[in-house]
């Protein structure tokens, strides 16, 4: 899991996945802002430990971002990779459905995932339908399908898990929080794999935060990450511009953000305007 000042969050998504979850032997902690109060009491929990579960802690502050989850996959010591928010509970025979489809059901480049549970702890969303909806790319759907694994087009990374030597990794100009959502899956499908949802690998994911997110998330930021991403997977973004004009950024900014994309992916300024 990467962490920016959630303490909390850390602490029982860590206790939990060691008290119940035993197929789970190294918990990976990257945490984003290690020098923070959260930060030091983060890695004085690490030094609980038992022979059962490793648990790794790694400050890392080269930049602050979601897409800084890559290095976990760089730090992790065992192929099959579960990558969590520090917020996630999973429930029961979660993780051992997930083994098992490991063992029986997995092909090359198959980016698992499963039913975000709500805090109702019964009614849950299987994935994202592709679309935009109030500055985010994708809308929570259940799918009404029976089988115990099927193909979704997107969902949200609170948790997600492939293979360590699969994992095709999010863009290094990524910056500040968002914009993965549907890029990762896409890029996926461009690479011949499949975007799964497993039935059983449910997990419940804390969305609250009664004294707000401490970590800096500017829609700009996010933005930025929309156009990368389609730069880097050949994919039209016409629909980023459509979207933003006609919601929370006027033309200026948004042509901005995209002359800013543009140079930071292609090395060189665009020799054309969205407007």
């Amino acid at each position: 899991m990467a962490t920016y000042d959630d303490y909390d969050g850390v602490y029982f998504t860590t206790q939990a996945a060691r008290l119940y979850h035993p197929d789970i032997t190294e918990i990976i902690i990257l945490d984003n802002n290690p020098s923070s109060v959260h930060g030091k009491t983060v890695e004085k929990l690490v030094n609980w430990q038992s022979e059962a579960c490793k648990v790794k802690h790694i400050p890392y502050t080269q930049k602050q971002s979601t897409s800084v989850r890559n290095f976990i996959f760089e730090n992790a010591s065992n192929n099959h990779v579960i990558v969590s928010d520090s917020h996630v509970l999973f429930l029961k025979n979660s993780i051992e459905a997930l083994k098992n489809y490991y063992l029986t059901n997995h092909k090359a480049y198959d980016f698992i995932q499963g039913p975000m549970v709500y805090d109702d702890c019964k009614s849950y969303s299987t994935h994202l339908k592709p679309g935009w909806n109030d500055n985010f790319y994708g809308v929570w759907e259940t799918s009404e399908s029976q089988e115990s694994f099927f193909e979704i087009p997107s969902m949200g990374l609170g948790v997600f898990s492939c293979k360590k030597e699969e994992w095709l990794g999010f863009n290094n100009l990524f910056r500040g929080f968002g914009g993965e959502e549907g890029y990762i899956h896409e890029k996926y499908r461009q690479k011949g794999g499949r975007c799964i949802c497993l039935r059983d690998f449910k997990w419940l994911h804390r969305f609250d935060r009664p004294l707000g997110v401490p970590y800096k998330n500017i829609l700009e930021d996010r933005v930025f990450n929309y156009f990368i991403g389609k730069f880097e997977l050949g994919l039209d973004y016409s629909d980023v511009v459509d979207h933003f004009i006609n919601g929370s950024l006027n033309r200026p900014i948004v042509q901005t953000i995209f002359n800013d994309a543009y140079r930071s992916y292609y090395g060189k300024d665009a020799d054309f305007k969205l407007f």
